[in-house]
This record gives C-alpha cells, structure tokens and sequence, in this order.
C-alpha cells in the first residue's frame, strides 16, 4: 500500500510539473499583458480617486473601488486564460463576455475580502490618501479649518455607511429586476456590488483595527506587557525563545494562510462546486417565495461558492497542500531575491530617481513572476480537482441558478467570446477584447 502511494505521488508531482510547465510555456506573454493592463488601469484610478478626492470625499470614494475591480479583473482574467493548459479544470467552450462578466461578478466579494486581509486595500487607501489631502490642502489655500469635505479622509461614520446602504439597495433592486435590464444597468449593478462589497470591507477593517487598538489600551494588556518586559530583563534565554517561537508563527500564518487564501480565490473563479446540492440551498429554494427568496438565493449562492472554493484546501489532503505551500514560500523567495537582485543591478541613486523610477521598476518584475504565482495556484487547483476522493467538481464559474433567476447575469454582450483564452489547435493566446 505504501510502495502504491508513493507511486501515486511522484506520478501526481510529474503530472503538475508539466502542468506548471505548459502554463508558462503557452500563456505566459498573456499572463503578463493582463497584469500591466490590470497594473496601468489600477494605478490611473487611484490617481483620478485622489484628485477627485481633493475636492470632494464622497467623490473620490465612488472612484477608488474601481481600482481594487481593475486589479480583480486582470485576475481573473489570468486565471481563465490558463485553464485550457489544466488537465482536469479545463473546459471545451470559450468564454464570452457574458461568462467572463459573471466570473468577475461572483469574485469580487472573496477577492476583496482577501484584498482587505492581504494589507493591499491599506496600501490603495494610504495612495488615494496622500494625492487628496495634497490636492485639498493646495485648493483650501493650505488653511486646516478651510479644508472642509475634502482630502478624501474616511472614516466610520455618516459617509461611508451611506454610501454602503445606497450602493447595497440599488444592488438589490436591479437583481430583483435582473430580466429587464439594459447593458447600462447591468453594469451598474456590477458597479454597486463593488461599491458596497469596497464599503463593507473597509468599515469591518476600520472597526477591527478601532478594537484592536482598545484591548491594546486594557489593564490586562498592559500587565501581559509588563510580563513580557520582566521576563525580556531576567530571563533572557526565555524571552528569547518567545520571541523566536513568535516570529516563527508569523512565517507559517504567512507560508500557510496566504495560498490558501489564494486556493480559495481560484475555486471561486473557476467555480467549484461539490458531488451534491447543500442543504442550504434546498432550503432556500423550498421555504422563502418572491423577494425574500431572491434574495435569499443571492447570498446563499455566494456562500455556497466560497464554502466549496475553501474545500479545495483541506479536501486536496496534507501532502498536497503541504506542497503547495512549499512551492509558494519557493515563489515568495523568487520574488523578493529578484526584487533585490534588480534593484543592487541598477546601484545607487538619489531620491528624486527613486520616486519617479522604483514603481514602475517593482511592476516591471512583478510583471515577471506573478505569472509564476498564477501558473502555481492554477496548478494547486487542478490538482486537488483531479483527486476522485474529493468528491469536488471544477464548473464554468458561474452561479447554477434555479428557479426566477435571482443572481444578476450582468450581461455584456451575448454574442461574440471573450479574447481570454485560446482554444485553438496550438492554444495560442488572444490578449483583448
């Protein structure tokens, strides 16, 4: 039995390792067109959100999510254009526009969540942040009391829960009515579901970090403090440990969290599904009537989807995932060595060529290995898919609807596929639309 899973294995490593190969091999000058597209798109946003900001905060909130959907789109965009090359995740069709509109659709709530945890919606904040608050400070004649609604400052309160209820119930409407919409409307309610899904997770993300600060603040924090300053004086050996036992914590939530947290992404974009329909489901569709089921249906659908992405972790067994984690801390190692070996080739400067040269040069080598990292969750995936003992199934990415059709189709173009993916007899690549 054991000289037969260790067959099993080394023949399941061989198979990703061409997987991985052929990845690279066929669609990696399209895997890099679509992250400086999603890149280029990205970072101009910011930049609108931050001028606009400078005018007006409310302004500049409308505008800042599109950056973090930019981001998203070119992601799955790579995603889907690679999955012709998986043995057991690909499909026979080509992706139209209304199938690639409806994969980013359902991905957005996952992938800003996992945005938000990632540092990187701190990161678009902080950006959008510094070009407002210089915009606003210039336009108010640099006079703090005559700055007003401007700089783009958020925070909780009336403004940006506002926004998130607005946003959430137009969302609502428009997918009760999903039949009769226009293109314009459909894709306004692909934009409300970004603007609030933004709100949301930016809100949680204040509030945590608010009551984090608190409990930081307590007695009992500052006793355990305490504590660990005097062991730090009298037992150096012990705070020692503590501090190496923490650090080593930090490397493994890191190593461990972050691919799985992206295994999940990918099972959202790729639509996993499981053998047999969740209790949940049934429920909805049996108990609720009219709006309440629609609505219903609407969140039970996304829960379903990400519960079944999140399967794809444990359900891939240890060993597989075990993998997986050592390929990624091996993709993060690549990363940060090339990073430092470009930038010790170009040597020292002074500080006006590092503000303007150092993000395009850390883009140009983003645009190098996250191809890398695509090629490897896209890999992971496929992987677990082709293990009969999941029981999980890699579907089109869309939600299964049943019954009136409760999730917003946000139907671009009925006609026509996508230039995503090639499915041609050489798999060549069409980057565009």
């Amino acid at each position: 039995m054991r000289g037969r899973d260790s067959a099993r294995y080394r023949e399941g490593m061989q198979q990703a390792l061409r997987t991985f190969g052929r990845i690279l091999a066929e669609h990696w000058p399209a895997l890099m067109a679509w992250y400086l597209g999603g890149e280029v798109v990205h970072r101009l946003t910011i930049e609108v959100a931050g001028i606009v900001g400078g005018y007006t905060t409310l302004g500049g909130l409308l505008i800042l999510p599109i950056a973090v959907a930019a981001r998203l789109v070119s992601y799955v965009a790579m995603y889907l254009t690679v999955r012709p090359s998986l043995p057991h995740a690909a499909t026979d069709e080509r992706i139209s526009y209304r199938e690639f509109a409806r994969t980013v659709f359902v991905s957005i709530l996952p992938f800003f969540a996992f945005y938000e945890a990632w540092g990187m919606l701190d990161a678009d904040r902080s950006a959008f942040l510094k070009i407002a608050i210089y915009v606003g400070v210039a336009q108010s004649g640099y006079g703090e009391e005559e700055i007003g609604d401007r700089a783009g400052l958020i925070s909780v309160g009336v403004l940006p829960v506002t926004v998130l209820l607005v946003a959430l119930a137009v969302r609502v409407v428009l997918a009760r009515f999903e039949d009769r919409l226009s293109a314009p409307l459909r894709v306004l309610a692909t934009y409300a579901e970004v603007l609030w899904t933004f709100m949301l997770v930016t809100l949680v993300g204040q509030w945590w970090r608010g009551v984090s600060e608190w409990l930081s603040q307590r007695t009992g924090a500052n006793w355990l403090r305490d504590v660990g300053d005097w062991f730090a004086a009298q037992l150096p050996p012990v705070a020692g440990l503590w501090e190496g036992g923490s650090w080593f914590i930090g490397i493994v939530i890191a190593v461990l969290i972050v691919p799985a947290a992206w295994l999940a992404v990918v099972g959202v974009i790729y639509g996993t599904t499981f053998d047999v329909q969740s209790g949940l489901g049934r429920w909805s569709d049996t108990a609720l009537r009219g709006t309440a089921r629609s609505l219903a249906r609407t969140l039970v659908v996304r829960l379903e989807s990400l519960w079944a992405a999140a399967a794809v972790i444990w359900r891939g067994g240890p060993v597989t995932f075990g993998t997986t984690a050592l390929a990624y801390a091996l993709w993060m190692l690549v990363d940060h060595a090339g990073t430092r070996g470009v930038l010790q080739l170009i040597g020292g400067h002074d500080t006006d060529f590092w503000k303007a040269y150092l993000p395009v040069i850390l883009v140009a080598v983003a645009a190098v290995v996250e191809p890398l990292r695509v090629a490897l969750m896209a890999t992971a995936y496929d992987a677990v898919i082709g293990r009969p003992e999941a029981g999980l199934d890699a579907g089109s990415g869309l939600d299964e609807e049943t019954g009136d059709g409760a999730i917003l189709a946000v139907d671009v173009e009925e006609e026509g596929p996508l230039g995503v993916v090639g499915h041609e007899e050489h798999r060549d690549d069409v980057v565009g639309l």
